[in-house]
């Protein structure tokens, strides 16, 4: 059947060559190499000369015609081809994506049958297959009419809304965007990123990627966050009151769409699971944060950092959803100075590929560090979307909670 599909492509192009305007499949994508051989010569010709002539091709290129592919095969090859084939110039689009698929289908099956011999590992063969899924060609060759180009430059942008009324509105977050939240050590960006998760994850599907702390850890803040108690209270309450508090808490975050991932991470496991979520609706990823991000490649931390930074943008752009990436702020930043864009730790990357940088800053962090509330600056350095502009929101450490 495969061949099947290639002979009735190839047939489609010797009779109607204009169609080479509306190719977007290469030789790469048939399977049986002879075809790969006639489409590659017919596409030089057709380049050439707008046309196809079989005599023409024997004439004008000798030197491509090998012992393997002569010419006198090819020839018959190609008779055969313009009297077997029936001519509906409709169709071919559609074979053209059938030639493709097949070409997905028959690609996985060489990815799977390498990590069945152990050549390579299940994580690689995941990698290429989550790549090939996300593969797709495209037959209208990105090419609107007047009518979809108004139609999109008229499409409003969905919004992604959250409690901080002052920092939503000004921050204008959108979905498929990629937003850095930044600060130095020690000042809640954890926090802050959970308290979006407990706000969002009503109306957005949400994943939180952690690889810094334990998952009880982290359901433990977000039911302080939910119930307003103080986390040392939560396996020990004072009252029957207040443990019926910590219930209803405990079931408002089970009933909310939240997934947590508290083991290690490489850009190809995040993509996976937010391409899974994506079947669900528009999602809403948490990375926390860039930096424990592995990576296999020997490079230098920062050219890692870099191509990380780059997937993860792509990710928000190729799949239904929205990326916040927490990151550390270099440590030689003045800790009583407003923080720049330009701290962001390890990869200019950070600053070039995100929509919107949030910055998180405490002038009196050193004298801080005792008290259990405290206020947080939160400054929006960089911003596609919006305005930039800096407001305060009171951090409570003991409930991890931001109002």
């Amino acid at each position: 059947m495969n061949n099947d599909i290639e002979e009735i492509v190839l047939g489609h192009l010797l009779l109607k060559p204009e169609l080479f305007k509306r190719t977007v499949i290469t030789e790469q994508h048939f399977l049986l190499d002879e075809n790969k051989f006639i489409f590659k010569l017919l596409k030089k010709q057709y380049e050439d000369i707008q046309s196809i002539n079989i005599i023409g091709l024997v004439e004008s290129y000798k030197s491509s015609f090998t012992t393997k592919y002569p010419a006198t095969k090819i020839v018959q090859r190609l008779t055969e081809l313009l009297s077997d084939t029936l001519l509906q110039v409709n169709d071919y689009d559609y074979f053209q994506d059938l030639l493709f698929q097949k070409y997905i289908d028959n690609e996985m099956m060489k990815v799977i049958n390498q990590f069945k011999n152990k050549q390579i590992s299940k994580e690689e063969m995941l990698e290429v297959i989550h790549k090939l899924e996300s593969m797709n060609i495209k037959l209208d060759d990105n090419k609107l009419n007047g009518k979809e180009i108004f139609q999109l430059i008229n499409a409003k942008n969905k919004n992604i809304s959250f409690r901080f009324k002052k920092l939503s509105d000004t921050a204008n977050i959108q979905e498929h965007d990629l937003v850095i939240i930044a600060a130095r050590t020690g000042l809640g960006k954890s926090g802050f990123c959970l308290n979006l998760l407990e706000d969002l994850s009503d109306q957005y599907n949400c994943l939180y990627f952690n690889m810094e702390i334990s998952e009880k850890q982290l359901y433990q803040r977000l039911v302080s966050i939910n119930s307003k108690i103080d986390m040392n209270y939560l396996d020990n309450p004072e009252t029957e009151y207040q443990q019926e508090i910590i219930k209803n808490a405990c079931e408002n975050i089970s009933r909310k769409k939240i997934k947590i991932y508290s083991q290690g991470q490489t850009v190809a496991s995040i993509r996976r699971k937010i391409m899974n979520e994506c079947k669900n609706g528009h999602t809403i990823a948490f990375i926390d944060h860039v930096g424990l991000i592995k990576s296999k490649k020997e490079s230098t931390l920062y050219e890692n950092l870099t191509e990380i930074v780059k997937e993860l943008r792509q990710i928000s752009l190729d799949y239904d959803c929205t990326i916040f990436l927490v990151s550390q702020l270099n440590r030689s930043a003045d800790n009583k100075q407003l923080p720049k864009i330009s701290e962001l730790k390890d990869s200019g990357e950070l600053e070039q590929s995100a929509t919107t940088v949030i910055l998180m800053h405490d002038e009196l962090q050193d004298k801080n560090i005792s008290k259990d509330q405290v206020d947080i600056s939160f400054l929006i350095g960089k911003n596609r979307n919006g305005s930039l502009g800096m407001t305060k929101y009171s951090y409570n450490k003991l409930t991890q909670r931001f109002d």
